[in-house]
């Protein structure tokens, strides 16, 4: 919720410039949100260290859930990528936020170190890719031309055989 708070705060600090902040924001958020919690926790079913050490004591109760990847570390990393693109003097300290809310996974015992790890990779890379796409998006739009559907991919070199 706190990636949304900012968010909203450089939306209004710049209401003269693009204000389609909300569109790579809200499609890295739900990007990550849905390849964390509906693909790659199903499918590794992976036991919070909570449950598989039968600990008596979580700060914040018993979360639910598997526990890898971390979804958390995943929205944070994402988020603080689209974020440091749209407000770059802010990026030191939206990386170390990330990594606070990552950091702070473990500390509670909701997550191994190496599941937060997977999930701010993840992120980051559901960022990038978001951020590609975001500046495409504007270029070809600012031109005048539809976006092509293979936005990401490289240039290909034509192949020349030669007859001998």
């Amino acid at each position: 919720m706190v990636w949304f708070v900012i968010g909203a705060y450089f939306f209004f600090k710049e209401e003269s410039k693009d204000q389609r902040l909300f569109i790579p924001l809200g499609l890295a958020g739900a990007i990550a949100w849905s390849i964390s919690e509906l693909i790659l926790k199903p499918l590794v079913a992976r036991l919070r260290p909570s449950s598989a050490l039968d600990a008596a004591t979580v700060v914040g109760g018993f979360p639910l859930g598997y526990s890898f990847p971390s979804t958390h570390a995943a929205l944070a990393f994402a988020l603080a990528v689209v974020l440091a693109y749209k407000e770059p003097k802010w990026k030191k300290g939206l990386f170390l936020l990330a990594f606070a809310i990552s950091l702070s996974r473990v500390y509670l015992g909701h997550h191994y170190p190496i599941d937060v790890i997977v999930g701010g990779l993840i992120g980051w890379g559901i960022g990038t890719l978001v951020i590609r796409w975001y500046i495409q998006y504007r270029q070809q739009k600012k031109d005048g031309k539809p976006m092509k559907h293979h936005a990401f991919r490289t240039k290909r070199r034509k192949h020349t055989s030669k007859k001998r």
